[in-house]
């Protein structure tokens, strides 16, 4: 009889401990097919029409700091009028560098169906787990290999006017990643073990010398776990604006918490300290709403300008500044305090006459 309850007991056990894996495949399930479906390719025979993937991954153990996009752009009808590259940046211990890989339209994949894309020989690919990221330079000094899991749920699509009379389009479709895999710079490797990362995608319709301008932010809150750095908290900031940052475009401040957004604040109001730099080396945002309201100071800590312009063949001086830094994030939700500190990425994209 004895036995008989502890095989009895030992049943239920095991039956407890496998709801929360079904539940959770479950849910891991529904959001792989919600990003199938809000992440895909937007394909344009418009000759402004611009899009890309973006990825970015922070290790504070080396102090590793990385992104990579995957573009398209152009009439991709026409190779002789549509472009497509992969971009990489890195910023580990203070030293910083850059790559792009270019690539005809003709040998890139991409799909109004899915996320997948493929430009050279670097790819994204949806999988049940996640995004699996493969990024590399043509002289193959920077090789990036990664998975990056979703550990939130997606925003809706923020959509507006930018610069004089473009259109942009955006959405956080992985605001908060646990990140597994290898990125190698110069021969050296950097081990990806629960790293914090992050994916959004733009898309629409502009060109980079129509006066164009835009504010973005993202950070992660970190964590001391062993199997993880990827905290409660993730935060994204938007806006898009003019090239001076003078015009109050449509913009967005949204907030995540365990797994799930908590948040999303419309206009929200910016403010900069200038200094001596040529990008700004203090970037203040506000929103709020009702008795909700959130403050986002970041503080940069490294800027490297990607003269976008000049890159896109446009021939004009448009730069999007990538910045790293820490944040500092603080406010009031449903009554409840908020606050964390972290490092981060921020954008500043200029136009200047």
């Amino acid at each position: 009889m004895r036995n008989q309850l502890i095989i009895g007991n030992i049943f239920i056990i095991i039956m407890l401990l496998l709801v929360p894996t079904i539940n959770a495949d479950k849910t891991n399930s529904n959001l792989i097919r919600e990003l199938s479906t809000i992440d895909s390719f937007h394909p344009d025979n418009n000759l402004t029409y611009k899009e890309w993937h973006y990825f970015n991954i922070i290790d504070e153990d080396p102090d590793l700091k990385f992104f990579v996009t995957f573009n398209i752009g152009g009439n991709v009808s026409n190779p002789y009028e549509s472009y497509s590259n992969v971009l990489m940046a890195y910023d580990i211990n203070n030293n910083v560098g850059q790559s792009v890989n270019s690539c005809s339209i003709v040998d890139t994949y991409y799909s109004n169906e899915t996320p997948d894309v493929e430009i050279n020989n670097s790819y994204v690919k949806l999988l049940p787990n996640g995004y699996e990221v493969y990024a590399e330079s043509t002289d193959g000094n920077i090789v990036f290999s990664a998975t990056f899991i979703p550990m939130a749920s997606p925003s809706t699509v923020f959509s507006g006017l930018i610069g004089d009379s473009g259109e942009m389009n955006w959405v956080t479709a992985a605001p908060v990643c646990k990140v597994n895999g290898d990125l190698t710079i110069n021969g050296m490797v950097y081990s990806l073990d629960g790293v914090r990362g992050y994916h959004d995608h733009n898309w629409g319709r502009w060109t980079w010398c129509d006066n164009i301008g835009w504010d973005w932010g993202q950070a992660i809150e970190p964590n001391d776990e062993a199997d993880t750095d990827v905290g409660r908290y993730g935060m994204t900031i938007g806006r898009l604006t003019n090239g001076s940052h003078t015009m109050d475009g449509i913009s967005r401040l949204q907030i995540w918490k365990n797994k799930k957004q908590i948040a999303a604040f419309n206009n929200v109001i910016f403010s900069y300290d200038y200094g001596t730099d040529p990008c700004p080396p203090l970037i203040n945002a506000t929103a709020k709403s009702g008795e909700d309201f959130i403050t986002s100071i970041f503080e940069t800590s490294k800027g490297l300008p990607i003269e976008i312009g000049k890159l896109s063949g446009e021939g004009c001086n448009s730069t999007i500044w990538e910045l790293t830094g820490n944040y500092t994030v603080s406010g009031t939700i449903d009554g409840k305090p908020i606050y964390f500190q972290a490092e981060g990425f921020a954008e500043y994209a200029e136009y200047i006459y």
